[in-house]
């Protein structure tokens, strides 16, 4: 659902149920492992202000949850009134000793621009140390990350500090690679080039962006060559080359939004296609780039009435296979095999989107992301209570809750209540895998649960792999 079916379905409910008394004050995104939503922010507009409600949820299928109880509304509104502070005077009429006065242009945050325009000030005034004191303020600003850490670097190579230079240098190709800007990418390796040199340039982790960078984008000849469409027999490899039909989108222009109707299935054939979500506050934030060969759309052909998840926009001319949803359901009603590898990649495009929009995954590159999802063993449900992991041992795995819960027992005390429960969205193990440490409870998915499984020597072998950053990423989960 779009945020304003949203706006109006959940509207019609609160006039149906409470008139003019509750209204939606607030909406946001939110990605689940297993689903999307939108939260929705309900208050009671009263005339000394907004009273908060409730938070509902409403799901990709547009079920809203929890209903609101009148009974429970009118408790919130008795306990409000209840916890109004005492009438004063009025502020206006009082001396405040000038605190009422506007505060001065100097305590003002100042934006990007301003602030780049600080810098550009000293920079031409070789102010390095003024201007290196500013740049951190723009980091936060995602359009303009990747150049404000080349001219970090920059100043930092002039300053004579080479290790922090190509640390900074890292860092902008990482990000340049991340929203596959070629151009930016090759500006931060020819400045490492310059840096280090030939034969130190080879080793550094910029050399390798590059290179995965350029082969990444090598168009493919046949929609067949794509991984998720690798279990069609060879009549159905036929069948699929003569339904596709080449769909070419200019650079800028959007391929679906999101929450739109999802009618087709495509496979990039040549360019680059950006993923873009919803931002929980609005506008919308890029996630990744999808090359030549990545399959798109799938959730038209495994679900009826199925809405597009994200914002697919080309970021280069791109040409793309596209194949109707309703012709496709029909190979895959024969090919279970084929079927699988779809809802596979699906799930798999799920957890990515939970990633980067995670609190804490959300931190690393969509490089690092996929390393962590090259980790993922299975995605299983469990229709009984199951055994996972059992008390005194290493675990073998991490878990995603993906539905449902898990249940941590003491030990092997399974006939009383668990010490703690995890839910939805949270992981579990990570640290333990990682670090080789026997756990102290006995680790049970609940009947109903869904749990994404990631591979403990992989995420091993990824924590001692990457920088810093990355294992503490990987510390904070579960």
């Amino acid at each position: 659902m779009t945020r304003e079916q949203v706006q109006a379905a959940v509207s019609a409910y609160l006039r149906g149920e409470f008139g003019k008394l509750l209204v939606v004050r607030e909406l946001r995104r939110v990605h689940h492992v297993d689903a999307y939503g939108w939260k929705v922010r309900i208050v009671a507009p009263l005339k000394s202000g907004d009273v908060d409600i409730a938070e509902l949820e409403v799901d990709e299928r547009g079920v809203l949850s929890p209903l609101l109880d009148p009974d429970g509304v009118v408790e919130v509104l008795r306990a409000s009134r209840e916890e109004e502070p005492p009438a004063s005077v009025r502020l206006d009429s009082l001396d405040l000793g000038g605190l009422d006065e506007q505060p001065p242009a100097s305590l003002e945050m100042p934006g990007t621009t301003t602030v780049l325009g600080r810098i550009r000030s000293h920079l031409a005034k070789n102010e390095l140390e003024r201007a290196r004191s500013l740049y951190p303020r723009v980091l936060a600003d995602p359009e303009v990350r990747a150049s404000a850490l080349l001219g970090m670097a920059d100043i930092e190579r002039r300053l004579g500090n080479t290790q922090t230079a190509l640390g900074y240098l890292e860092a902008a190709a990482r990000e340049f690679a991340d929203r596959f800007d070629l151009e930016g990418l090759e500006d931060a390796a020819t400045a490492a080039l310059d840096l280090v040199g030939q034969t130190s340039f080879a080793k550094t982790p910029i050399h390798s962006l590059l290179e995965r960078s350029r082969a990444r984008i090598q168009p493919i000849a046949s929609v067949t060559m794509a991984p998720a469409l690798a279990g069609a027999t060879p009549s159905e490899r036929a069948w699929l080359e003569k339904n596709a039909e080449i769909q070419t989108v200019r650079r800028g222009e959007f391929l679906v939004r999101e929450g739109d109707p999802s009618r087709a299935v495509f496979v990039i054939r040549s360019g680059i296609i950006a993923v873009m979500l919803e931002k929980p506050d609005g506008g919308q934030r890029m996630v990744r780039c999808c090359f030549p060969g990545w399959l798109l759309g799938e959730a038209s052909v495994l679900s009826d009435g199925a809405r597009c998840s994200a914002s697919l926009r080309a970021e280069r001319i791109t040409e793309l296979f596209r194949i109707d949803a309703a012709l496709l359901k029909t190979v895959m009603e024969k090919n279970p095999t084929l079927r699988d590898r779809i809802a596979q990649t699906k799930q798999i495009h799920r957890i990515d989107s939970f990633f980067a929009m995670h609190e804490t995954m959300g931190q690393l590159d969509a490089l690092v992301r996929d390393e962590m999802l090259a980790c993922l063993d299975r995605i299983q449900s469990f229709d009984e209570d199951t055994l996972l992991f059992p008390s005194g041992e290493v675990p073998a795995q991490a878990c995603l809750v993906a539905r449902g819960e898990l249940a941590l027992h003491k030990g092997w005390e399974l006939d009383t209540p668990p010490v703690a429960t995890i839910g939805v969205d949270h992981f579990a193990n990570v640290r333990d895998a990682v670090h080789m440490i026997e756990s102290p409870f006995t680790t049970l998915a609940k009947a109903g649960s869904t749990i994404a499984f990631f591979d403990g020597k992989k995420l091993r072998a990824l924590a001692e792999a990457s920088p810093p950053n990355v294992s503490a990423v990987l510390e904070r989960l579960g």
